[in-house]
């Protein structure tokens, strides 16, 4: 069994992924609405710009993966690239959270690309990073676990600021305000979390010379003849699609259909449900497996998605409960696959005694990305095609208002019923995984 990691590494290689966080939330929730109702943009451009713009992933991710793979520097192999990240991320979040007046639908893809590849210069060589800081089946669940608490916190510090701007600072144009404060909060908190982790987490030793030394057409075959690979990418695509697509609709959902304001304060319930979920999750994917976990929170979350369908205005406090209880199990939803993700890799490892995480989780992360992509497109394309009036929002037409509750509850729900099949089934449990290290100490 791997030596267990310090609290300390843990928080100061957790904390990186807060700034990552605090770039999700808004991306999800806020821009859409924020482009189609402040600047002027149509529902169907705005979700039309967010898929183009994640074609650069398909590119990007698999290739910084395999470059954070083979680099070899005084500084390690992950850290030029995470730190090459920061000021790309920066610019393109300011450009897009804080436009001029009066920008087409071709600046917020620039933009937006240059966000995308901002967050995967950094975001695929810190997961691999994680990846290689223990090769023990629980350990590796106690490092996903602190990511993803860090995770949470970012959500929290990203739903914290509307509801700042909702309860105390009530400017003239709200959502502005909301948009330039979470610009601020990522440009403050990335370049210091990154340093953190730079200077103070030790990056497992690379591979030997020639280890790793293969073509880009190769490291793809040998990730997709990884059986539960290929289960993790479908469960990937599944539940992020699914999670998009609610994500892109909640907005317009809470003040269209439930009549209420303060999405902000909602959003920040929502996060810390899901981060005091977490060590529930973490508990029960050690006594029962993390697929099975995965199963329940799956399960749970479908439930309460179909329930929703029946919420109006009248059923606020009923809305509440079931959103914090949604936030519980987004906790789950955060750290479970990730963890299975980073027994997954070992598969491949075992077998030929090359250890390539940067390829793994880029491949993962590229698939998250373009399901985050196409969840948001086609929810908000969806919409668009109802008639939906993003600027009327509750004074929308019945028949509306019925496709919105139905987008909301019912397509999510459907999504996240595939999921189960495949977690339900998930052949990768702690004893194989175990029967896994033997074989890879061997090739020490």
């Amino acid at each position: 069994m791997s030596k267990a990691i310090s609290k300390t590494t843990l928080s100061i290689y957790g904390a990186t992924a807060l700034p990552l966080a605090l770039v999700g939330y808004p991306i999800a929730i806020w821009l859409p609405a924020f482009y189609a109702s402040h600047i002027g943009l149509s529902l169907a451009s705005v979700a039309t710009m967010l898929l183009l713009a994640k074609i650069t992933d398909v590119i990007t991710d698999p290739l910084v993966g395999i470059v954070s793979d083979r680099l070899k520097t005084r500084i390690g192999r992950r850290r030029p690239i995470i730190i090459l990240g920061v000021p790309v991320l920066m610019v393109s979040i300011w450009c897009l959270f804080v436009p001029p007046a009066h920008v087409s639908q071709w600046y917020l893809l620039i933009c937006i690309a240059g966000m995308y590849i901002g967050t995967t210069l950094i975001g695929v060589p810190y997961g691999a990073w994680g990846a290689e800081l223990s090769s023990d089946y629980h350990e590796r669940s106690r490092i996903t676990a602190w990511r993803e608490q860090f995770t949470l916190i970012g959500l929290l510090i990203a739903a914290f600021i509307p509801f700042i701007v909702e309860q105390y600072i009530q400017p003239e144009n709200e959502m502005s305000a909301i948009m330039k404060g979470m610009a601020l909060a990522i440009a403050i908190s990335a370049p210091i979390t990154v340093a953190l982790l730079c200077i103070f987490v030790k990056e497992p030793a690379g591979n030997k010379p020639g280890q790793i030394d293969i073509s880009f057409n190769e490291s793809s075959k040998r990730i997709w003849a990884n059986v539960p690979m290929r289960m993790m990418i479908g469960l990937i695509l599944i539940i992020v699609m699914a999670e998009a697509f609610r994500n892109a609709l909640s907005l317009f959902f809470i003040k269209a259909v439930i009549e209420a304001g303060g999405v902000g304060t909602l959003y920040f319930a929502y996060f810390v449900a899901g981060l005091l979920a977490v060590p529930f999750w973490l508990w029960l994917g050690q006594k029962i497996g993390k697929h099975i976990a995965l199963s329940v929170v799956l399960i749970t979350v479908a439930i309460i998605s179909v329930i929703n369908i029946g919420f109006g205005r009248d059923d606020y406090t009923l809305f509440v409960i079931f959103f914090i209880a949604k936030g519980a199990c987004f906790g789950g939803l955060q750290f479970l696959p990730i963890a299975i993700l980073a027994d997954v890799i070992d598969i491949e490892t075992a077998e030929t005694g090359k250890p390539r995480a940067g390829a793994y989780i880029a491949f993962a992360s590229m698939t998250s990305k373009i399901s985050t992509a196409l969840g948001t497109f086609l929810a908000i394309r969806a919409l668009s095609l109802t008639n939906f009036d993003a600027t009327k929002l509750a004074d929308n037409p019945a028949e509306e208002i019925l496709a919105l509750r139905i987008l909301y509850t019912i397509v999510p729900a459907l999504f996240f019923l595939f999921a189960i099949l495949i977690a339900w089934r998930f052949p990768l449990t702690a004893e194989k995984h175990g029967e896994l290290q033997k074989k890879i100490a061997a090739h020490k």
